[in-house]
């Protein structure tokens, strides 16, 4: 582990949003807009906003380039560095400058909200009976969720098998991901070890 030094600091942007990412992380909850936002070329746009959060109720919708925010150019700026921007405690204001694809430009003021996103986004049956669920985090009270969706897969149909889906999962807690396991893996097998 590196000792920091003045050159590198101890955290790097905003502390307020790196909060959020931590409250993220584990519960799956954060302070923000409620909008996934991606990067194309030099500017940031919102590719989804979240139904019945800020940014949808707003009215942003998927396209909208983000030119400002709070006053400052998203221009060359990364998805992490907006993202800083972005979040924060609920009930604060952000000023949010869109070019919208017809070439209008306007300002959009709202308060940042408590977004809530689900750990399992979807779930359904593929082709050849096989169950697919995407879990997006191991957040705390995940384990319940793919546990509902097992359940409510196999009432649907005979199931011969099961996808569960963890691309782009960020991680989370532990003895969520244990619990999951165990859904899956016969009683008294070990499944993870952990030392101090």
């Amino acid at each position: 582990i590196k000792t920091p030094n003045k050159e590198t600091p101890l955290f790097n942007g905003n502390i307020e949003s790196k909060i959020e990412d931590y409250k993220f992380m584990t519960t799956g909850e954060y302070g923000g807009i409620g909008a996934m936002i991606t990067k194309i070329e030099d500017y940031i746009y919102i590719s989804e906003p979240y139904e019945g959060f800020a940014a949808q109720k707003a009215g942003l919708i998927a396209g909208d380039k983000i030119l400002e925010v709070n006053g400052v150019s998203s221009k060359g700026k990364t998805t992490q560095e907006l993202s800083e921007i972005l979040k924060g405690q609920p009930n604060t204001e952000v000023n949010i400058l869109i070019e919208r694809d017809t070439g209008s430009h306007f300002l959009v003021k709202f308060n940042r909200e408590k977004v809530s996103i689900k750990s399992v986004p979807y779930y359904g049956v593929l082709g050849d009976n096989i169950g697919y669920i995407k879990l997006r985090s191991f957040t705390r009270g995940c384990s319940n969720e793919v546990k509902e969706a097992l359940r409510s897969l196999k009432s649907q149909k005979e199931l011969n098998g099961i996808i569960l889906d963890l691309r782009n999962n960020g991680g989370g807690l532990l003895n969520e991901s244990i619990d999951i396991v165990n859904l899956f893996v016969p009683k008294s097998e070990i499944v993870v070890v952990t030392k101090g």
